[in-house]
């Protein structure tokens, strides 16, 4: 970068204006005392984290460094509360014991995954956005005023037309950062937010980082080798090793720390490059020495000499003994959620446009449904014409009720578990509730399944040649209909479940058991309990009895029994059904059964979901 980009870039974001200045009652000084987390590995237990302590302040851009495993992740997702529920030691924030749901209110967490819907331009995915964390009165004026400040500040405006898919990684990684600082949160907190990004790209970020800590913020980033004039633009230190606190301080405090070992920092090294070589033990094993010396993070004389923003105090809270502070508890505002109405209509709008933008994926399913129509009720559309090919009615029944279950539940299952990566980060920094997003997603699936499972039902029933009569053709349609939405909240189930490739093995597998056990050797009178169990314990048996009834059942009109023929057997439907051990069959049971697990499929994806978002490991210890 040159110097005329650097008076330029200094002149838009100096003097920290660009971010409004967080008010005292909202700043939040976070300190955690202690934590251990532990994980089981085979028959043993290791340690992740290992009686560390520490603190970040209000006002300051804070890094924490170390070789790869060294914990740095795992303390930043603890301190976020994300995915990791500690059972030693504790996280206060202006020393006052955690409340998460205050917290999560006020901080957002940038994860190292940059998982964007690639469907949408830089601009829609900042205004869908925004329609989360801005008030809800603000004019689409206002809105975009916010969002291309903030692009200019991360240099993206010229890419705000440009679909997410086409811009690069270091791009795509600022939108990500950019998207959390539009109601500009009292923390932040990034997983190595600089990865991939050139040296000046990384730059550009991190001076913005700390304009934002200067309004009041309070910035933590975990970093991967920085480089020493990235470093130079954070305020604090906090170096780990083995997941042990070494050293927590300023840059400029590292080489006098290190003096008091007798380790000296070569000219040709940065102090935090020095610092991390030592950590690898590349100068001799220092670790147990640092770690006394730091008091495992619980020492702050080389911290900065005060916090740059403390909430409101009274002279009694302060206390600066031996290098530490504490502060008094503080409110933390909470922020004042959007409808649930239109936080529903938002996240609908956007993924039926997702829906309609990606063509590949909406051709390739309306082709699949209408192609398989096609093809198979064109096989077919001579048998019912003649009494002696009748039974392949039965055949013909059981191919559309499997052609339909995997026509619904094939794309669901590829599509929800990139769902959740999309969702992923947007639901934990509290955009909108879980509830209307998984409704959003059930809602917007209707109009395609329905669409095109009554036109594909109506083709096939048509070509296949079946009776005229259009109160049986409606029966098809309709069960054909409920085939498919009961196959999309299966899928929908297991892929909340699992991700692509198991989720396709599991359904694979699953349905693979039940088309074996939906066939009816025996007749029914002959049937074990253990085989009508086995018959009845998949929703393939019960698709199928409602497509049987629909063409074979209610007195449908007998098969023509060709002139040559003097007696036909199966001219008459009911033969057909107890030919194949189906003369029970009952319409009203499948709508009834059908329906109700598809109820409880939507239910258990639901939860499912809940679970996996929310989930959280506990330390064993």
């Amino acid at each position: 970068m040159d110097s005329s980009e650097i008076r330029a870039e200094t002149s838009f974001i100096g003097n920290g204006e660009i971010f409004g200045n967080i008010s005292r009652d909202k700043a939040v000084n976070i300190r955690f005392l202690d934590i251990t987390y532990r994980v089981k590995s085979g028959k043993q237990t290791k340690a992740i984290l290992n009686n560390i302590s520490g603190e970040f302040r209000a006002g300051e851009l804070s890094a924490i460094i170390g070789v790869s495993g060294c914990g740095k992740t795992t303390l930043l997702n603890l301190l976020a509360g994300y995915r990791i529920k500690t059972t030693l030691g504790d996280v206060l924030v202006n020393g006052k014991s955690r409340d998460m749901t205050e917290f999560k209110q006020t901080s957002r967490y940038v994860l190292q995954d940059d998982d964007i819907s690639p469907c949408f331009t830089v601009l829609e995915t900042m205004m869908f956005a925004s329609n989360f964390k801005l008030e809800s009165n603000c004019s689409r004026e206002q809105r975009e005023k916010v969002i291309f400040e903030i692009l200019d500040m991360f240099r993206l405006r010229e890419k705000a037309d440009t679909l997410i898919a086409n811009v690069s990684g270091g791009e795509r990684k600022r939108v990500c950062i950019a998207l959390e600082l539009i109601d500009s949160p009292s923390v932040v907190l990034l997983d190595e937010p600089i990865t991939g990004l050139d040296e000046s790209s990384a730059s550009q970020c991190i001076r913005i980082l700390s304009e934002l800590a200067k309004s009041g913020c309070t910035v933590i980033c975990s970093l991967h080798c920085p480089s020493a004039r990235l470093l130079q633009m954070f305020r604090k230190v906090y170096a780990m090793s083995q997941g042990e606190c070494i050293y927590q301080g300023t840059m400029e405090h590292i080489v006098p720390y290190l003096e008091q070992f007798q380790l000296e920092c070569p000219v040709t090294h940065n102090p935090t490059d020095f610092i991390i070589d030592i950590s690898t033990n590349a100068f001799g094993d220092y670790q147990n020495q640092m770690v006394n010396e730091i008091r495992h993070g619980k020492v702050f004389n080389w911290m900065p000499a005060l916090p740059m923003i403390s909430p409101h105090l009274e002279t009694d809270d302060i206390n600066r003994t031996n290098g530490e502070f504490l502060s008094s508890p503080s409110t933390l505002a909470r922020k004042k959620q959007t409808s649930w109405c239109l936080e529903y209509r938002f996240i609908l709008n956007r993924l039926m446009q997702q829906l309609w933008r990606d063509k590949i994926n909406l051709s390739v399913i309306t082709i699949s449904y209408i192609l398989c129509s096609i093809v198979v009720g064109h096989t077919y559309c001579h048998v019912t014409g003649n009494a002696l090919y009748s039974p392949f009615v039965y055949y013909l029944c059981f191919i559309v009720t499997t052609m339909f279950l995997f026509l619904g539940m094939g794309p669901v299952i590829a599509a929800i578990p990139r769902e959740l990566r999309y969702i992923r980060r947007e639901y934990f920094n509290q955009w909108y509730r879980l509830s209307t997003y998984f409704m959003a997603l059930v809602t917007s699936q209707l109009p395609i399944a329905c669409t095109l499972s009554i036109i594909s039902s109506i083709i096939l029933y048509v070509l296949s040649g079946q009776p005229m009569q259009y109160w049986r053709m409606s029966m098809f349609a309709a069960m054909v209909l409920l085939i498919s939405l009961n196959s999309q909240s299966f899928g929908l189930m297991v892929g909340s479940s699992f991700n692509e490739l198991h989720s396709l093995f599991v359904s694979a597998t699953i349905f693979g058991a039940m088309t074996i056990a939906a066939h009816q050797s025996v007749h029914g009178e002959d049937l074990s309990t253990f085989h009508e169990i086995t018959l009845y314990s998949g929703f393939l048996r019960y698709a199928l009895e409602g497509v049987l009834v629909s063409l074979l059942g209610l007195d449908r009109p007998d098969f023509p029994c060709p002139p040559d023929q003097w007696f036909c057997p199966t001219s008459k439907a009911k033969s057909v059904l107890k030919l194949f051990g189906s003369s029970n069959v009952s319409y009203i049971r499948s709508v009834i059964v059908l329906g109700s697990l598809t109820l409880l499929f939507v239910i258990a994806a639901f939860l499912i979901m809940r679970h996996r978002l929310n989930f959280r490991q506990l330390s064993r210890g």
